[in-house]
């Protein structure tokens, strides 16, 4: 019993479920001390920085883009002879939010008038092959625009090349377009000894880019800095359509025809919001968040600092068998599935009073949802889901502070998931 649920019945106390997490074989991670180190001196600090400790080596290189097509589709023999790209475009590296053909068209014309234009961040995975850390949009650009694939439109200044392609282009025009360069920055190789190193510089030079005045967001970074098996799962299982129903999210949100700066405003709100957090990969921030939720026990700074969380988390998960992740995707599947059936869209609000999905209520519910004292019972929860429904928005109602969003320290966690917790032991208790 809680401070903020004086009301619960005595029964809901008698049932009140434990919420017990079963971890799976090598699933436990270690989320270190949350003790302060204490500060270095500044003769060791001295000593740090003279042997080159946290300092990135880069180059400079400049491309024209005339070259720009044949560059992107250059290939090179890997160890085992295998032929791959010697500059890598993955789709999934950056971020979901494609560029419309209007601001496609931007950029060509900013070429074309010598407006200066930032330049793209490589990382250089391995004796010159190349990641695209940060600008990915603006060299698919260009090459679509080499090969033909769009036609300028919209253009402020040179209106009269709308609709032309690069081929249509006039003489003149088209080669004052090829005598340009686009100017790069390479993260070198050499930057980090050991692939943890790696990662960890790559994150913090994702944290501080700043493209086109949109800033990176933390599963944007983590997709593109911890890419591994974990990150994978995640990124398929947010395509899951009850989920996608229960948080707002267009079954396909078709970025590559929406210009961020000219979103149509009449879109249902909750569309947008689902569409928002598509481009931000929030989607799959939220499968991640299920997965190492099961673990917050562990991490007494609770949701104060979820990235570093998440981060802990999905480095050491990344290394987890084939066997726990296909009980990990399970897991996901047969627990989203039981609550869209009970609750349908407003699975993740806090029902009778806000119709609008929150962070807040996703963790405890899901974590609850999944508990080995609610698993035997979910058929049964089913058949009486209003019993469910009604118990879940008394709780709510009970603790409303609880659950307004403010309030995400170590004791905030474990008190929602008591909460919850009561609520579908109330309700378990009802359907006997």
């Amino acid at each position: 019993m809680t401070k903020d649920n004086p009301k619960r019945p005595a029964a809901a106390s008698k049932a009140q479920l434990t919420s017990a997490t079963h971890l799976l074989d090598g699933e436990k991670v270690s989320f270190g001390e949350d003790a302060a180190k204490p500060k270095a001196t500044d003769e060791a600090l001295n000593s740090r920085y003279a042997k080159g400790d946290i300092r990135i080596v880069t180059e400079s290189a400049r491309y024209p883009l005339a070259g720009i097509l044949a560059m992107l589709r250059e290939t090179v023999e890997d160890e085992a002879g295998h032929k791959e790209l010697r500059y890598k475009l993955d789709p999934e590296y950056q971020r979901r939010h494609r560029w419309g053909v209007e601001r496609k068209s931007r950029l060509i014309e900013s070429f074309l008038m010598n407006v200066p234009v930032p330049p793209v961040f490589l990382y250089e995975r391995d004796l010159a092959r190349f990641e695209v850390m940060d600008g990915r949009q603006r060299l698919t650009t260009l090459s679509d625009f080499c090969a033909d694939k769009f036609a300028l439109t919209g253009l402020q200044y040179w209106s009269d090349l709308d609709g032309r392609t690069y081929s249509q282009l006039p003489s003149k025009v088209r080669d004052g377009i090829d005598r340009r360069y686009i100017s790069s920055i390479i993260l070198l190789k050499e930057t980090a000894a050991t692939e943890e190193q790696a990662a960890m510089l790559k994150k913090m030079v994702f944290e501080r880019l700043n493209s086109g005045g949109v800033k990176l967001g933390s599963q944007e970074t983590r997709n593109a800095v911890y890419d591994g098996p974990l990150n994978k799962l995640c990124l398929q299982l947010s395509e899951n359509q009850s989920f996608r129903r229960m948080w707002g999210i267009p079954f396909d949100p078709a970025p590559e025809e929406v210009d961020d700066e000219d979103a149509e405003e009449s879109v249902d709100e909750s569309t947008t919001t689902g569409k928002r957090m598509f481009e931000k990969m929030e989607d799959v921030e939220m499968v991640l968040r299920f997965f190492a939720y099961r673990q917050i026990d562990s991490f007494k700074a609770g949701l104060n600092k979820i990235s570093d969380f998440l981060d802990g988390f999905i480095i050491e998960g990344n290394r987890f068998s084939d066997t726990l992740l296909g009980h990990y995707r399970a897991m996901f599947e047969s627990t989203v599935e039981f609550l869209w059936h009970a609750l349908e869209a407003e699975s993740f609000c806090v029902l009778d009073v806000s119709k609008r999905p929150t962070k807040i209520v996703y963790d405890p519910l899901m974590y609850v949802a999944n508990s080995v004292d609610v698993i035997p019972h979910r058929a049964k929860l089913l058949a009486n889901k209003e019993v469910l429904r009604v118990e879940l928005a008394a709780m709510y109602r009970q603790n409303q502070a609880l659950f307004a969003g403010r309030r995400t320290n170590f004791v905030d966690t474990q008190q929602r998931n008591r909460c919850v917790s009561e609520a579908f032991a109330a309700a378990i208790t009802k359907t006997k």
